[in-house]
């Protein structure tokens, strides 16, 4: 009987589902417009149309070609992550098959990489990757919470909050994927937490690399991750007081570096081509022109500025950071995961030139936080209900 109730579909996701199909064709804009988004689709439609990674086709073709300039390996410069192209590329060369087969039935269908098809298709995937973020911050909640609040939660989450924008009516940004990322990997680390073994440490390894390929910022999520895998090895070996130990914090951290480097490796692949090195610390100075102040971090202007503040633009994640603290009282791991994330990323953010997102819908930078938030938003829920009755 357990097993069937773990597979089994709730009502909380059925609810969800019927917000989804309910929103999307009302909402749903597949489009490439705007910079950024020609930044990211780029990657995809220079790769697999014209088996290279130089983009200024991509650029003149969508009208930003004379806004690039060239790297010193002699590519047109492009500073965005490759994450969403990864995620985004089974749509893509499905379209792309696609479009092949429809010609050679005689259709007069375009094989260039513009078409409309390709543009739905990396934008359903967006919708998609977002829902599914969506089912795995309910499946999390579901795991501390009863059914009601945690759906209304999840939801309510969800729908305040830049990610119901930026999978619904800007799609080819990174954001909805970004959210995506960031479930997996919270998802993950919860399921695998007591887990030791080098396969759950991989998972680890993978699911925060792949946050990092989505979008660079992430990168600081290794953090809490590796700081956690250190601690529990000197608690076990003050415990056991082996020298093998000592061998296994190593090869543990190891396993888990190598996952992520393994995830993150078509990111470092591209800046070697692009611009002649591996690693690229900020590649946006050369071309968007941005830098980092790491000793003054604004960042009570990120949470309550009226220039895409975090809270004065979607008031709800206020009481949603509220309810951490009810959260540390149940999980208190979990809790610290998150509240670890969302502190990195804020001075991340805050140090940023560009802190305010520029031409975003709210503070789009805390999109992939939606986890976090509606954690913390069901256990205060959950803390007035008791309180109540």
């Amino acid at each position: 009987m357990r097993s069937q109730s773990r597979t089994h579909i709730d009502g909380g996701t059925i609810v969800l589902a019927i917000i989804f199909l309910a929103t999307f064709p009302l909402l749903f804009k597949p489009w490439i417009h705007g910079f950024d988004t020609v930044a990211y689709y780029s990657w995809l439609r220079s790769t697999v149309i014209d088996g290279d990674l130089n983009v200024g086709d991509e650029f003149t073709h969508y009208g930003y070609g004379t806004e690039r300039g060239s790297t010193s390996t002699g590519y047109t410069y492009n500073e965005w992550a490759v994450g969403s192209s990864v995620l985004w590329s089974p749509f893509f060369l499905t379209a792309h098959g696609l479009s092949h087969l429809a010609r050679a039935l005689g259709l007069p269908v375009l094989t260039d990489g513009y078409a409309a098809q390709y543009v739905w298709a990396i934008s359903l995937a967006s919708a998609m990757y977002a829902f599914i973020a969506v089912l795995l911050t309910y499946h999390l909640c579901r795991e501390f919470f009863a059914l009601p609040v945690s759906v209304l939660a999840t939801a309510a989450v969800w729908l305040s909050s830049p990610l119901v924008f930026y999978m619904y009516s800007h799609p080819a940004m990174s954001h909805a994927n970004d959210a995506f990322t960031y479930a997996l990997f919270a998802f993950t680390w919860y399921k695998t937490r007591h887990q030791q073994g080098w396969h759950a440490v991989a998972l680890r390894g993978a699911t925060a690399g792949l946050c990092a390929l989505t979008r660079q910022m992430n990168a600081v999520f290794i953090f809490f991750v590796l700081s956690e895998l250190a601690i529990n090895g000197v608690r076990t070996w003050r415990r056991i007081k082996q020298p093998a130990e000592i061998g296994r914090i190593f090869m543990k951290t190891g396993i888990f570096s190598l996952a992520w480097w393994l995830v993150y490796s078509p990111q470092i692949i591209v800046w070697r081509v692009v611009f002649g090195h591996w690693i690229e610390l900020n590649p946006y100075a050369g071309g968007a022109g941005v830098g980092f102040d790491w000793l003054h971090p604004r960042l009570v202007s990120v949470l309550f500025s009226t220039n895409h503040g975090l809270f004065a633009w979607t008031p709800l994640m206020l009481p949603a950071v509220m309810g951490w603290f009810s959260l540390w009282l149940k999980e208190r791991r979990l809790t610290a995961l998150l509240v670890c994330n969302f502190a990195l990323q804020l001075y991340v953010v805050g140090s940023w030139s560009s802190w305010s997102g520029s031409a975003a819908f709210g503070q789009r930078f805390f999109t992939n936080m939606v986890p976090a938030f509606a954690l913390g938003l069901v256990a205060l829920l959950n803390a007035l209900q008791q309180r109540i009755q």
